[in-house]
């Protein structure tokens, strides 16, 4: 843990170079088409660990639309049954957004309204495989000042388990996020954002289950084009608790970070 801290402490604390105008990474509604490589590390409550090297995009599409794409390749370091995959692909990622009028000069108050349909799917390797999942919902978007954000992403989910075979369920998510970008922060482009979700599933095979996870990312600026974020996860069971050390052969996913390079254009 404290070599993934010195190496996130490194890569946000390199020297920016960057213009007057910058990008604005701290909101999510905005459009912007970019592309990257991250590191992931996963820790699992029974000690075993998974290590990815992902890619993530996004382009955007006119004033309105974007599209997001995130795939990993990694390894599973731990205890592997007959049959589970050491090294693959892991889990993606592909969302459409759709971007309503959105009035950003608004500083306190509603500023506008997005849409999103988005799919999560599983990968080859143990600890990534045996969950499918579309969203479907709306984020408004509000002021709090000029320096803070808010955000209330609520969508509908349907899981489906290993291959899309076997549909496990519907449920309701909500993630609020609060967004912090001063104007003057510790770097140029500089902005944290926290941002905790709660998934609940209401039929299906997994009805009364759900989980949670809070994020914490911080990010700033290289130069102009190129932005750097950190982003650590820590995830809970359906009762908001944290997972109990498990001595098993598998366990859920406890905790992660990823950290990400973007080039802007």
């Amino acid at each position: 843990m404290k070599k993934i801290a010195s190496i996130l402490a490194l890569a946000l604390c390199a020297s920016p170079v960057i213009s007057e105008e910058s990008i604005d990474a701290s909101d999510p509604t905005k459009i912007y088409s970019y592309v990257g490589p991250g590191y992931k590390y996963t820790e699992y409550s029974n000690g075993d660990n998974l290590q990815e090297a992902r890619v993530i995009g996004n382009l955007g599409l006119g004033n309105s639309d974007m599209v997001l794409f995130e795939i990993g390749y990694g390894t599973y370091n731990g205890t592997l049954a007959e049959g589970e995959k050491e090294d693959g692909t892991t889990n993606g990622r592909a969302r459409w957004f759709h971007l309503f009028n959105m009035d950003y000069s608004v500083l306190s108050g509603y500023r506008g309204l997005a849409t999103q349909i988005d799919l999560q799917f599983e990968g080859s390797v143990k600890g990534t495989k045996g969950s499918n999942t579309v969203a479907l919902g709306a984020m408004p978007a509000f002021g709090i000042n000029e320096n803070w954000s808010f955000f209330l992403p609520i969508n509908y989910v349907s899981t489906w388990g290993e291959d899309f075979k076997d549909h496990q369920g519907h449920g309701i998510s909500i993630a609020p996020m609060a967004s912090y970008a001063p104007a003057e922060g510790l770097w140029p482009g500089f902005f944290l954002q926290l941002w905790p979700s709660y998934t609940r599933y209401v039929s299906g095979d997994l009805e009364g289950e759900g989980g949670a996870n809070l994020d914490v990312t911080v990010g700033g600026s290289i130069t102009q084009k190129i932005l750097v974020t950190g982003t650590f996860q820590q995830n809970f069971d359906k009762d908001l608790k944290l997972f109990n050390p498990s001595t098993g052969s598998s366990g859920p996913n406890d905790w992660n970070i990823f950290l990400a390079v973007n080039f802007y254009f």
